[in-house]
């Protein structure tokens, strides 16, 4: 294949120039050149292409203002502040790879859609059992302007499909994600090639890169495909109405949780000088309330409660709050009520 070949057809793929993908998955960090690409066309070394280049028209650093990540050497070079409107793109692409049949009806459906909207797309056969959708640019593009216009089209076409390239909006370093190459020299037969989406007529190699060059999509084109988009739906699980009684009904013969300490060991220092639960009544008070956030039932409350009034004297020198008195069982009453108004209250 000769270098003119390469240069137009380098030129409708024009990508991150300092890095390309392997056939086996890795990055070399060797710049893509007319030889690398001639090399491909041949078949004595297959490659891919990354779409996403940062500020391709040099407003900022340029895409050569990369530097390397003081964490590790052998982490991602990094931009140093970075503007995510800078990432650009001159080609989308969309990887349907759902079976070949399904695939193709999907990939069909998206080019009918994109032709619809003024854009051409082209099909490509992927290397497996999928097809990949190519759109090629006039101009430098903005990554996210590109990524929605090809998930809107993917949205009204309704069907399945594996990613979109340029896989992100920005990034905070080089290179992304590559997308490996059409026309590979030592492609498998029939695959990785361009085909007419009505007949299923392979382009050879000189008619697709001339055509794709006289059928860029205008920025203008994109921009309305991208207003098509429709952000989703958070995937928030239904409302739904639950009661917060426990499950199970608490046994009452069992104390638990801080009902269960200050019956064993009384009040705590600060319930007997200072706070809401200071003196007798405080501790009662909070005693009751305790249980009725564990979840006991009233009666085992007043039941409880009561007894650990009889208790005090261990505690208190005045003795116990309401046992003996006259309208003890009503003081307790109130008390109680007190405590499951403020347990309520907090739920």
């Amino acid at each position: 294949m000769d270098s003119t070949a390469a240069k137009v057809f380098g030129n409708v793929f024009q990508g991150f120039p300092y890095a390309y993908g392997t056939d086996s998955g890795g990055c070399r960090w060797i710049p893509v050149s007319t030889e690398l690409l001639e090399h491909h066309l041949e078949g004595s070394e297959m490659i891919g292409i990354y779409p996403m280049v940062y500020d391709p028209l040099k407003q900022d650093s340029g895409p050569a203002g990369f530097l390397q990540s003081a964490s590790s050497p052998d982490a991602r070079p990094i931009y140093p502040d970075m503007k995510p409107e800078l990432w650009m793109c001159t080609w989308g692409a969309i990887d349907i790879d759902e079976g070949e049949e399904e695939s193709e009806i999907i990939a069909k459906n998206a080019i009918k859609l994109f032709s619809a909207l003024g854009i051409t797309g082209w099909l490509e056969r992927s290397r497996s059992k999928g097809y990949h959708v190519w759109v090629f640019t006039e101009q430098w593009t903005p990554t996210h302007l590109m990524r929605k216009a090809l998930q809107a089209v993917m949205q009204l076409a309704g069907g399945d499909y594996d990613a979109v390239y340029p896989k992100s909006d920005s990034l905070d370093g080089p290179p992304g994600n590559y997308m490996r190459l059409p026309y590979g020299g030592n492609r498998p037969a029939g695959r990785q090639i361009m085909v007419n989406p009505d007949t299923g007529e392979a382009y050879d190699i000189w008619d697709f890169i001339i055509e794709a060059e006289a059928e860029r999509t205008p920025l203008e084109d994109l921009e309305r495909a991208a207003e098509l988009y429709q952000h989703p739906e958070p995937d928030l699980p239904p409302p739904r109405d639950y009661s917060k009684a426990p499950l199970m009904k608490v046994d009452g013969s069992r104390l638990r949780g801080l009902a269960l300490v200050m019956y064993r060991d009384g009040p705590h220092a600060y319930y007997s000088t200072q706070g809401a639960g200071h003196g007798r009544h405080g501790f009662l008070n909070r005693f009751a309330r305790a249980m009725f956030e564990s979840g006991f039932e009233r009666g085992d409350v007043m039941s409880w409660t009561n007894d650990l009034d009889s208790r005090l004297g261990q505690w208190y020198e005045e003795g116990p709050k309401f046992m003996g008195r006259r309208d003890g069982d009503r003081q307790m009453e109130r008390l109680v009520d007190n405590a499951q108004k403020i347990a309520t209250k907090h739920v």
